[in-house]
């Protein structure tokens, strides 16, 4: 996945960051000013704050937020993605469920590099659930053609809608992959994606 070129102006900056308070107050405003409009670039509906505790005592936090939209919750898990990897830095963000906050959230279609997908056409089944960790594996099965599609972009698509159905933290804590399958199974119980978060709540290990 391609670096957005605000990761590259963040990578050459971050130092100054990290030091801003030293810095004179037309000095502040202006790193946030470029800092902001290299955001703006990559998408103006992300919105970001970033903490710099004083004297070095805790690391600095940068965190983004976006908006309800899908288009634009599928820009900021891209921009999480390409971060870098810096430890002098926590970088994060708050993603929260999209399924709590509207009510016709299943028929919202995300497209993702050409390949589009409403989370009400997918369907999922447990494949397996590891006992030491108490993560599923789930089966998934979109009610779309697929066969033309590039894997990879259909399983980041579907992660994707994950995360958004249950928001990040009960997404990390609950499933630990995904696996995507062309035919539904025989044996197995097929639930709605609907159905996904009373699923989790309704299991006991």
């Amino acid at each position: 996945m391609n670096t957005p070129p605000f990761w590259l102006w963040f990578l050459t900056n971050e130092h100054i960051l990290r030091n801003i308070h030293t810095l004179s107050e037309k000095g502040r405003e202006e790193l946030l000013y470029w800092f902001s409009k290299h955001l703006d670039y990559y998408s103006p509906n992300i919105s970001f704050r970033i903490i710099i505790p004083p004297l070095d005592q805790d690391l600095p936090i940068l965190s983004f937020g976006a908006s309800a939209e899908p288009e634009v919750r599928v820009l900021l898990v891209k921009l999480l993605e390409t971060a870098p990897k810096l430890p002098n830095w926590i970088i994060t963000a708050s993603i929260t469920s999209l399924a709590d906050l509207d009510p016709n959230y299943f028929e919202k279609e995300y497209c993702l590099n050409g390949f589009c997908c409403k989370p009400s056409h997918i369907k999922f089944w447990a494949l397996l659930n590891d006992p030491i960790t108490d993560q599923f594996i789930f089966g998934i099965h979109l009610d779309i053609p697929t066969n033309d599609k590039d894997p990879d972009l259909v399983y980041e698509t579907v992660v994707i809608i994950l995360k958004d159905t249950l928001g990040d933290e009960k997404y990390e804590r609950h499933i630990e992959d995904i696996i995507i399958q062309n035919q539904l199974p025989d044996d197995e119980e097929i639930l709605e994606l609907k159905e996904l978060k009373l699923y989790l709540e309704g299991y006991k290990s």
